[in-house]
């Protein structure tokens, strides 16, 4: 298969399932192992009666619970694959009194960055007793990766009273930055590496999405005698092997609201709304809130569009547009309608070189995607709808956390320091399924999920929307094509 690096993953299987059944088809084994620096050897100071109790370093949770998949495993004499459980250790690898931690908080924003930090630096001083008078302390890196890679570190101790006062805040407080795209990714943790080690840090918490798990699994290649702990971040939730990332709760409830608020607006002043969310790769956020809206006549995620040719794709665009205009005009008295873009839709559509109305989709789609509706788009008595858009893009991922996501971070964040302490290294500490496991950097690393096509929550989402779904029609023998020839010709204007 295509993708694949010394006979590992496809990175053209974007979800859990197929990845699992892929390796299963190949006769290998989910590597689900985590390692460790070192066998632990302190005894825990922290008693059960105040951390629960201790997990087993055999304790281990399914990958699945897909009764088919076990089944065809037993077939096969094979065990279905299980992730390390997270959780309290009774013997751990560091002194947590006297360890030396360092926290960065990488890539774009999300609600629930300062959250977690405070988690972080909590645990470690109010549950383990951190003690600074040992040489122990917490420090926050400013400037992503790049301050860790800077000499002097640019970082500073951190402590639970200060890091409280961040709950009120959106944002980060460390800082955010997108670095280690394009460059000698080895080289670049072999030098963070070494900074490391000239400032004896034993534990490295890197909050991240999936370029910064990359950069934090080559800092594990590269580290002997650290810990390297990754904490699932990315509002997108486009992480492999983690339930729901932390941020995308507050998201998608901050989106719907946006959406149900341009609804109003629309239909109040007999125009269309085209709200345009993030998601680079993957649709999750827009479909999301579309499906919890419902007031939503039409989303395009990068997904629709992703294996179609640009014929296809041109033609998808017209079959859209010819079911907003019915969407428009089932008010008479009031048409309007709301379209959700996933941003990623445009920067596809562009590299496809795709063409609207005989023009180059290049810049900006959602502007392009404006000027098109309006010049088509007419009530029932043959005027013109009136087009606008809405960027509320910003707004949704600076602002703090909603109680979910709130109560989520403080969990991966105790959850990361019980682990790290005990030794663990190259992981990501996930919600999976409905528990706390360890998941291997080398699955997280570099690798995005997005919507699968054929599954239930898109065919619920499009029926919601009322859209075709025009993935599914292109792949059902030529139905796009058919559909492109009963609209050939056909006059977007009032009845259509």
């Amino acid at each position: 298969m295509s993708g694949r690096e010394g006979g590992g993953f496809d990175e053209t299987i974007t979800s859990e399932r197929a990845i699992l059944r892929d390796y299963i088809t190949r006769g290998e084994d989910l590597p689900t192992d985590v390692p460790t620096i070192g066998s632990p050897f302190e005894e825990n100071h922290v008693p059960e009666s105040e951390l629960g109790v201790y997990r087993s370093p055999d304790a281990r949770k399914l990958v699945t619970a897909d009764l088919d998949v076990i089944q065809e495993l037993a077939a096969k004499s094979k065990s279905p694959p299980s992730f390390l459980e997270a959780g309290p250790r009774r013997h751990l690898f560091y002194d947590p009194r006297g360890v030396r931690v360092a926290v960065v908080t990488t890539g774009g924003l999300a609600p629930g960055l300062n959250s977690i930090v405070h988690s972080i630096v909590k645990r470690h001083f109010r549950t383990y007793k951190l003690n600074e008078g040992m040489e122990g302390a917490v420090f926050g890196v400013y400037d992503s990766f790049i301050g860790l890679k800077h000499k002097p570190m640019q970082m500073a101790p951190l402590r639970p009273h200060e890091t409280e006062e961040w709950l009120e805040k959106g944002g980060s407080e460390l800082g955010n930055r997108r670095t280690g795209k394009g460059a000698d990714l080895d080289g670049f943790a072999h030098d963070l590496v070494a900074n490391l080690a000239n400032n004896n840090i034993n534990i490295l918490y890197v909050i991240g999405g999936d370029g910064s798990q990359t950069v934090a699994h080559r800092i594990a290649r590269n580290a002997e005698s650290l810990s390297v702990v990754g904490l699932p971040k990315t509002m997108d939730n486009d992480l492999l092997w983690v339930w729901q990332s932390f941020g995308f709760n507050t998201a998608v409830e901050r989106a719907t609201e946006i959406i149900n608020i341009m609804n109003c607006e629309a239909c109040s002043t007999r125009r269309v709304c085209v709200v345009e969310l993030f998601g680079a790769e993957s649709g999750f956020i827009s479909a999301s809130s579309v499906l919890a809206s419902g007031h939503a006549n039409l989303v395009l995620i990068p997904e629709e569009f992703k294996n179609l040719t640009p014929e296809q794709c041109e033609t998808a665009l017209q079959i859209y547009v010819k079911h907003l205009q019915r969407a428009v005009n089932r008010d008479t008295k009031r048409p309007h309608g709301v379209v959700v873009v996933a941003e990623g839709v445009g920067k596809l559509l562009t590299e496809k070189s795709v063409k609207l109305a005989g023009h180059p989709i290049t810049g900006d789609f959602v502007g392009i995607l404006r000027d098109y509706l309006e010049s088509r788009l007419r009530d029932t008595l043959g005027e013109p709808v009136p087009v606008f858009v809405n960027r509320p893009l910003h707004q949704i991922r600076a602002g703090k956390a909603n109680a979910h996501d709130q109560m989520y971070c403080e969990r991966l964040g105790a959850l990361a320091v019980d682990n790290a302490l005990a030794g663990y290294t190259d992981f990501m500490i996930s919600q999976w399924l409905t528990e706390y496991v360890l998941v291997p950097l080398e699955l997280v690393a570099g690798k995005r999920k997005s919507i699968p096509l054929e599954g239930i929550f898109w065919k619920q989402v499009c029926s919601s929307t009322g859209q075709p779904s025009i993935a599914g029609m292109a792949s059902r023998n030529g139905e796009l094509a058919k559909a492109k020839g009963a609209s050939a010709g056909v006059q977007l204007e009032s009845g259509s």
